[in-house]
């Protein structure tokens, strides 16, 4: 019995092609075959998305070109409704939000607002609430003065509710509101 001894001097690199099974081939080639598919369905896709862009955008075209102009009206306006018109421009470009938001700045757990009346004619704002006690009716004065929006907040008139236990301080205030 003779025995054969094979001696393997020569170190074949892992990614050889020898190395390759019949199973790994055809999986590289299948899935190459489908990313060429693919890659062709998707630019036909395109290309008819493009299209399609193309022949709505040449159809809004021709729509606006062959729409008749609107026509215009004329009517006479009186005094009084474009007095009517030009307060109501007025009171939605005046900065609502601006107060709104000095006022919640200016809000503390001791102060429940009650009625907030803004007058822009005459750019004052009333507020009438609730307080704990009077010293925090006057601290919320003091809070409100220091809002950049109003100026000169007085305190119009309050009243101590005795016959509740806690004896709140209902008031009265104004302020100079700067737009």
């Amino acid at each position: 019995m003779k025995s054969r001894l094979q001696l393997d001097f020569i170190h074949t690199p892992a990614f050889s092609f020898s190395s390759w099974s019949a199973a790994g081939i055809i999986v590289l080639l299948s899935s190459l075959t489908i990313a060429f598919f693919t890659w062709q369905l998707y630019e036909r896709y395109t290309f008819e998305q493009n299209a399609l862009l193309l022949k709505l955008s040449q159809m809004n075209r021709q729509s606006t070109h062959n729409k008749a102009p609107l026509p215009v009206v004329k009517s006479q306006i009186s005094p009084e409704q474009m007095q009517q018109v030009q307060t109501t421009v007025w009171a939605l470009i005046l900065p609502w939000n601006e107060l709104l938001q000095g006022i919640e700045k200016s809000d503390t757990q001791d102060i429940a607002l009650l009625n907030l009346e803004p007058n822009s004619k005459k750019q004052l704002v009333t507020i009438s609430g609730e307080a704990k006690n009077l010293q925090a009716a006057l601290n919320y004065i003091q809070r409100l003065e220091a809002q950049p929006m109003l100026d000169k907040v007085y305190l119009q008139k309050y009243n101590i509710d005795e016959a509740n236990l806690f004896k709140p301080v209902k008031f009265t205030l104004s302020a100079q509101w700067h737009f």
